[in-house]
């Protein structure tokens, strides 16, 4: 199972702009004089060696569209602006049918359909699955000649819409995927992804209010031993005080989850687009710090596990490629 990232932003997509990008440049030039490099050449062939120092180079502006790829499918969760270029990438390599999964429709995780040139083309076959009784009316509006100047019925593909009910797994292409519920104003849903002894789970947006075992209730199996979790951190942890029930979480919140139920990676993405990457980067970092506190309480649970160092915690951008 790989899971890759077409889209980390939540809310807004956002650009790095030209001051954004001097900084960024200047923080890769003094970290190459650091590690001896002086000649543009030098500082060229370096910039993979760079990149494990500094992270990525940018975290990246499209909003929230993941991509889980199977053995004999693969399938997308939410269509922010970050599915265009996958959609635009996945007609040239041949691809004909597409399977979407819907969150919720939040402007930031839809508006990227009109630009997901599948969309267009004759002979394209595309199932968008939602657990809102609402969706097909919400996405629809997009095409209204007003919002965006093609009507629904111009349209090329074959696109059908399929309700599913929660908690109550389907199988696509020999993956199962199974419905569940988030905290988030106006209901949101995360997916399940089981296949061939590989499970990964998409967990945005999500404030995670109910966080016990015992407030997760027929939510708590669908985030037990997964091999990977996509975790809303779009805040730090002093920002969420004054954002409640806006909707999203912190990362502690998810480590301390993935720590407790067995979840080997946890990727925290859904970035306020606010976000510098040296805001992101400390996020990350404190993440890790309190990973490393809270692991002593789970040692023995995760030693059992043959991963004594716990759970895994990744950064989430845009290009992320995770192999389960």
């Amino acid at each position: 199972m790989l899971v890759k990232f077409w889209g980390t932003r939540g809310s807004l997509p956002v650009s790095m702009n030209n001051m954004s990008f001097k900084a960024r440049l200047k923080e890769m030039i003094l970290a190459a004089k650091s590690k001896g490099i002086h000649d543009i050449m030098e500082f060229e062939q370096g910039l993979d060696a760079l990149q494990g120092t500094l992270g990525p180079f940018s975290y990246g502006g499209n909003t929230m569209c993941t991509e889980i790829v199977t053995g004999k499918g693969a399938f997308f969760v939410d269509i922010g602006s970050g599915i265009r270029e996958a959609g635009t990438l996945a007609l040239k390599s041949g691809r004909h049918e597409f399977h979407i999964f819907l969150t919720h429709m939040h402007w930031d995780h839809i508006c990227g359909l009109p630009f997901f040139i599948p969309l267009y083309a004759e002979g394209q076959k595309i199932t968008i699955y939602h657990v809102h009784r609402n969706t097909p009316d919400a996405v629809k509006i997009q095409f209204n000649g007003v919002n965006f100047p093609l009507k629904w019925d111009r349209l090329g593909a074959e696109i059908n819409f399929k309700r599913l009910d929660l908690y109550r797994p389907i199988t696509v292409n020999d993956t199962s995927i199974t419905a569940f519920a988030l905290d988030h104003p106006g209901g949101s849903f995360g997916y399940r992804f089981d296949d061939s002894g590989k499970s990964a789970a998409v967990g945005v947006d999500g404030e995670y209010q109910r966080i016990s075992r015992e407030a997760l209730g027929p939510d708590l199996k669908y985030f037990q031993n997964l091999d990977l979790l996509v975790f809303d951190s779009q805040y730090e942890l002093d920002e969420l005080a004054s954002r409640y029930d806006w909707g999203h979480s912190t990362p502690s919140l998810g480590v301390e989850l993935a720590l407790r139920e067995g979840i080997r990676k946890i990727v925290l993405a859904h970035h306020d687009p606010w976000s510098s990457e040296e805001k992101l980067m400390r996020m990350g970092s404190a993440a890790v710090n309190f990973a490393k506190k809270k692991l002593p309480q789970y040692q023995k649970e995760w030693s059992k596990r043959g991963q004594p160092e716990g759970s895994e915690i990744i950064l989430a951008y845009d290009g992320l490629e995770v192999t389960l």
